[in-house]
């Protein structure tokens, strides 16, 4: 979906997808096929198949949920793919699953898997069965469990809002084993990539992640891959979204800023929901400010470039600041200049909107459709919908009359 939905918002770009399971495959062909979709190529295959060999080099390698969930020879593979098709300058994102963050939970996970390699029925039978069991010696005190943070609440409350296809996957691979930052990056310095940033842009910020006493912690600290191992330790990470590069330039401080200032921007959500703080595991950041008001109010139109909606009262580095700060809580996201047609592909989505609660912006960003506060009550649950609704249109991103517009804003 990610492949297909890319593809549709960069007309221009060659996209290609790979996936091992042939059901992923079908999906997402019947998928394009209906969203005329016609800029993506997928490939039903492992990445050490001979098959992949003839595919160019690209600008950048997604490997979103894969690196810790398959062996090493299968790491090795995506690392000799993104050896052997990324070009130089360009980028790497992968995702995976951090130690020390998995710590208390990996009891958890080994118990599913066990209990669910002993059980009947397919994958997901067999985890729903696992997961049963798990509750019920948790309520019974098991101690190794009660520990895991999944197990007292966190797997059940997961289990209430996701589909439960997607256990299986995240759960029960035999070679599921979470890393360190450190292994990771060893890992990718074999073939000639840096580490270059967070994919989650708070993370990229001590400020914004690290309490007072941590940062003084690290202050000596100069090695940087041990740093950011001990950051994990501080934050107790269990999760990270890192972007790695090959010859990649590094920019010095005045064309960055000349660069984002040149950006277009879009808020991710209807302009009174902004609540202009993030809660982050050092405490809730607050940017509650007369710049960053400003720049939402300007966005509520639809995407504007940063340096279109300057303003003498705010200095330029006030408002880069407060920009980022936006960013980071995602209130408000970078997309392309230029639009595209999306009607089609949002209808298509809206089509499935339980299993895909998205709708797409014509600048190449997708927004999952938001569900009413937790005990809102109908006529807030209604308002929200509304202002869903006159923010899916304002943006280019409501679902032309079919029937289908009443769905998603019925979800909204």
């Amino acid at each position: 979906m990610t492949a297909a939905v890319v593809a549709a918002t960069h007309p221009r770009a060659d996209v290609v997808g790979v996936d091992a399971m042939p059901e992923h495959i079908a999906h997402a062909r019947e998928f394009c096929t209906r969203a005329a979709i016609r800029n993506v190529t997928l490939h039903q295959a492992d990445f050490g198949s001979p098959d992949l060999v003839a595919l160019p080099r690209f600008e950048y390698i997604v490997a979103h949920g894969v690196y810790t969930w398959v062996s090493a020879a299968a790491r090795a593979d995506v690392r000799a793919f993104i050896d052997r098709h990324l070009k130089p300058g360009g980028l790497v994102y992968v995702s995976y699953n951090a130690m020390p963050g998995w710590a208390a939970d990996l009891p958890l996970q080994r118990v599913l898997l066990e209990l669910a390699a002993a059980g009947r029925g397919d994958s997901n039978a067999r985890f729903a069965a696992a997961a049963e069991a798990v509750e019920r010696m948790t309520d019974a005190g098991a101690l190794a469990l009660v520990a895991s943070p999944l197990a007292r609440s966190g797997l059940a409350e997961r289990r209430k809002r996701i589909a439960g296809a997607y256990f299986p996957h995240e759960f029960l691979p035999a070679a599921w084993q979470p890393l360190y930052v450190t292994d990771v990056r060893n890992d990718f310095a074999q073939i000639g990539l840096e580490p270059i940033a967070s994919a989650t842009i708070r993370d990229n910020f001590d400020t914004y992640t690290l309490k007072a006493r941590w940062r003084d912690a690290l202050a000596t600290v100069e090695e940087p891959n041990l740093r950011e191992l001990l950051r994990d330790f501080f934050r107790s990470t269990p999760f990270r979204r890192d972007v790695f590069g090959r010859d990649v330039r590094v920019l010095e401080d005045a064309e960055r800023r000349a660069r984002i200032f040149a950006l277009s921007f879009q808020l991710a959500r209807p302009r009174d929901q902004v609540e202009y703080c993030m809660p982050t595991v050092a405490g809730e950041v607050g940017f509650d400010t007369a710049a960053a008001q400003h720049i939402v109010a300007s966005l509520a139109g639809g995407p504007r470039r940063l340096e279109d909606i300057g303003d003498a009262r705010f200095p330029p580095a006030d408002l880069l600041a407060n920009a980022v700060a936006l960013c980071a809580a995602d209130d408000v996201r970078p997309v392309a200049s230029q639009a595209v047609p999306v009607e089609n592909l949002n209808r298509t989505l809206a089509a499935d909107a339980a299993a895909f609660p998205y709708r797409v912006s014509p600048h190449g960003t997708a927004i999952r459709i938001a569900a009413a506060p937790a005990g809102a009550s109908e006529a807030e649950a209604h308002a929200s919908s509304e202002g869903w609704a006159r923010f899916f249109d304002v943006h280019g991103m409501g679902v032309p009359a079919s029937g289908h517009a009443a769905d998603g804003r019925s979800r909204a």
